[in-house]
């Protein structure tokens, strides 16, 4: 891109304001997914059994799942900081109630109520990626913010007990700190929509950036789903091995760090080797790991193979970000792109285990694998799609910037 393309680029540059607004917005609308163990756990300690528990939690992920998709057109336009300040002040109040008030009735619905509040912060989080320059980097730093704060929440938290405060108060406490930030959210461009079309290829064709935004919308859950039924599942498969649950717990842990670590590799890469090289590399390692994790009978393979599925899954998760941001500047295809992936996430436990009790372990990690390589092919088109989008975007701007003579 030269330097007259970037100039007029109609996306914002990164700043410390629109940074922080929007990886900590991303933060909150992600959280309550984060902290699923933990919630599983304080409901517990409430009185509710396990089945309960996981149907709460799984109606407050519906709940910022379909706000999260419903919110998308609103957050790709001039409302997007109302959008996000709204939702975040009922998630404040819903997850403040939650954390308070020693009522079932009162904690179930506000966590219900808070998930569709940060279904608002999913969206405009979303679309506000889009907004700044280069979407790959930006994705991938919101990404390593996320898993870097998640990972001191997650080793603070045990510290001062896991309890309906803690844990319902943290979800509050980063609602809270996202609504404050909200009024530095990046506001949608003006001028978004890429006019000048490459003549080779036609990449960049508006009826190509629709298609490939209505298939990435389908991809990305789907893809996601497997990746989550493989990590909410390692436990089912560590106990196939006779892995101890500290043995466990401590390859999760190195899994965590594993994400970040792919999140940081896709940071440092930025742009330089596009979207659909990275991606298909990434997508076909990630399917041959998820394969191998049920065909190993070596505990020590098998921790070092689920470590290594997250840091892949992190790296491409960044990807499948950046290319929906980049098909788009206001934010259309990535504002309700992670409300789409929390549909498929919030079922992936239910999809897990039928596949293994009715399956066996190996054919479920087939399968999960497979769903890497099927995805492969249109993502190819989707990338090429968002990144031929993105430059026909700069160039547009740059002669919409140019002198009239």
């Amino acid at each position: 891109m030269s330097r007259t393309q970037i100039d007029a680029d109609p996306r914002l540059p990164l700043t410390l304001r629109n940074g922080s607004a929007t990886f900590l917005i991303a933060l909150a609308s992600l959280m309550m997914a984060n902290l699923a163990p933990f919630i599983i756990t304080a409901l517990g300690s409430l009185g509710f059994d396990p089945v309960a528990s996981g149907n709460i939690l799984t109606w407050a992920l519906l709940a910022s799942a379909v706000v999260g998709l419903g919110t998308g057109r609103i957050a790709s336009g001039r409302l997007r900081r109302p959008l996000a300040i709204t939702g975040l002040i009922v998630a404040v109040v819903a997850f403040g109630a939650a954390a308070l008030v020693p009522s079932s009735t009162v904690i179930v619905t506000g966590l219900i109520v808070g998930g569709a509040g940060v279904g608002a912060a999913i969206s405009t989080s979303g679309a506000a990626i889009a907004a700044l320059r280069n979407p790959n980097r930006i994705s991938a730093t919101s990404g390593l913010v996320n898993r870097a704060l998640i990972t001191v929440i997650l080793a603070v938290i045990p510290l001062i007990g896991i309890t309906q405060g803690s844990v319902f108060g943290t979800l509050a406490l980063i609602s809270l700190v996202g609504l404050a930030l909200a009024v530095w959210l990046p506001n949608a461009p003006e001028h978004a929509a890429p006019v000048d079309v490459t003549q080779s290829l036609q990449i960049a064709e508006p009826r190509r950036i629709t298609l490939a935004g209505v298939a990435i919308l389908f991809l990305f859950p789907i893809w996601g789903t497997s990746e989550d039924a493989i990590w909410t599942m390692a436990p089912v498969l560590g106990d196939a091995l006779a892995i101890g649950e500290q043995s466990l717990g401590f390859t999760l842990s190195l899994s965590a760090a594993g994400g970040i670590l792919g999140m940081l590799i896709a940071a440092v890469i930025g742009n330089r080797f596009g979207r659909a090289w990275p991606l298909t590399i990434a997508l076909a390692i990630g399917g041959v790991l998820k394969i191998w994790t049920g065909l190993t009978a070596d505990p020590a393979t098998f921790a070092v193979l689920i470590i290594a599925v997250s840091s892949i899954y992190a790296f491409a998760f960044a990807l499948f970000i950046a290319t929906a941001a980049g098909l788009d500047a206001r934010g259309r295809w990535s504002g309700p792109l992670l409300g789409a992936y929390l549909v498929g996430s919030s079922f992936a436990p239910l999809i897990g285990g039928v596949l293994i009790e009715g399956l066996g372990i190996g054919p479920f990690t087939l399968i999960t694998g497979i769903v890497s390589f099927v995805v492969i092919l249109p993502m190819v088109f989707v990338a090429r799609v968002s990144t031929g989008a993105e430059r026909a975007l700069a160039r547009s701007a740059a002669r919409a910037a140019e002198p009239v003579h």
